[in-house]
């Protein structure tokens, strides 16, 4: 198992870690982790289950919101298809660890829908791909009672996001009627893609969250044969983390 007691004790008092070495033991702690982005609205007994991140045996649900829009009288909106995870990674960069997410893409990840009207175009929306679709997110330690946690200082959505309406065929598209759609799915891209990348950051910011990554963190929060330790402070710079810390108290939280 890995654990901040394998690293280098800058005094009698403090841990020095590089992020390099805080990476791994984070990815021990999240281990088979998984992302799981839907909001496409279900019926009652729906099985279909909604945005949630999961770690430890633990599910953080996310609210993720649609995006809607008016077109030729009616509300439409976008949701999000029941998108995966394929892996969650934790790499060091400079000041922060990067968790990477990747997402396997089933060609139309998300999906339109009519909200209110008549809803003429219901079945005339352009679907959405996400192509190569990754999410960064870019973590930094704090002091969280008397253990750490990471907290979220940026998350970045990349691949891409294009909506197609080379799929669609039928008599209302033989009449252009999803190429009409076309600038709203575009635009609702736009508008999409710091909606998720904020949705995201609150989350992993909540304090239900950030008090889940606190416990499992603090088991790796060792010192040899003294055994767990109380954080007391957290000071980063660039290359490294120093964390100050009292032996042996068996404190909680």
């Amino acid at each position: 198992m890995a654990c901040l007691g394998l690293a280098r004790p800058a005094s009698a008092a403090e841990l020095k870690l590089t992020y390099a070495e805080l990476a791994a033991v984070f990815q021990s702690v999240i281990g088979d982790a998984k992302l799981h982005l839907h909001n496409v609205p279900g019926g009652l007994f729906s099985l279909t289950p909604s945005s949630y991140l999961a770690f430890g045996g633990q599910q953080v649900p996310i609210p993720l919101p649609a995006k809607s829009f008016e077109l030729l009288g009616s509300t439409y909106a976008y949701f999000v298809n029941n998108l995966d995870s394929l892996s969650i990674r934790a790499t060091a960069v400079p000041s922060a660890i990067r968790l990477t997410v990747t997402f396997k893409s089933s060609g139309a990840d998300l999906v339109g829908g009519c909200i209110e009207g008549e809803c003429l175009l219901a079945n005339a929306l352009p679907n959405i791909a996400w192509s190569a679709g990754t999410v960064a997110i870019d973590l930094v330690p704090m002091k969280a009672g008397t253990s750490l946690a990471l907290q979220a200082r940026t998350v970045t959505l990349g691949g891409n996001l294009r909506a197609r309406c080379d799929n669609k065929t039928g008599f209302f598209f033989s009449f252009g009627a999803c190429e009409v759609a076309l600038p709203f799915a575009n635009r609702t891209i736009t508008r999409l893609k710091p909606d998720i990348s904020a949705t995201l950051k609150d989350t992993i910011n909540a304090p239900e969250t950030q008090a889940e990554l606190s416990k499992r963190l603090k088991p790796f929060l060792t010192l040899g044969p003294a055994g767990e330790i109380a954080v007391d402070a957290v000071a980063t710079d660039a290359k490294s983390v120093t964390v100050k810390f009292r032996i042996g108290v068996g404190a909680g939280g």
